[in-house]
């Protein structure tokens, strides 16, 4: 059975680089309009030339567990050893987690609010400058 891996990738100043060990598959989900769609890829190494090269096993509106079970299918029949897998959130859970982070901060600021100072201000004198002689 392969061994499912989180999907991980190293920072390199604002660039993001994925490396997955080859041979391997790679199962991605993301939402659409709260609707789920799945890729299931298939990464390899050319021994000859060095090549990476990549097969689109599966892409379909699937949830992220039956494209899991449709790599776990196909990772015997390609010798893959390792499963990356990474599950992005639906947009609707990122809009209440964006509602209780803005309902926090409301309530932070809130609370550091400060009583308002009374401020004395200086009569000025009505009088001109002396010029320097």
């Amino acid at each position: 059975m392969p061994t499912l891996m989180p999907w991980t990738t190293v920072e390199i100043g604002d660039l993001d680089v994925f490396a997955p060990t080859l041979p391997s598959l790679v199962v991605y989900t993301w939402y659409v309009d709260d609707e789920p769609e799945s890729t299931v890829t298939y990464f390899w190494r050319d021994d000859p030339t060095g090549m990476i090269h990549y097969e689109l096993v599966l892409v379909a509106p699937v949830p992220f567990e039956e494209a899991v079970t449709r790599a776990q299918e196909e990772a015997p029949k390609r010798s893959v050893e390792r499963i990356h897998v990474k599950h992005a959130r639906s947009s609707n859970k990122l809009k209440r987690t964006a509602k209780t982070k803005r309902a926090a901060k409301i309530s932070v600021a809130q609370s550091k609010r400060r009583a308002p100072v009374k401020r004395k201000t200086a009569k000025l004198g009505t009088g001109r400058r002396k010029q320097p002689t």
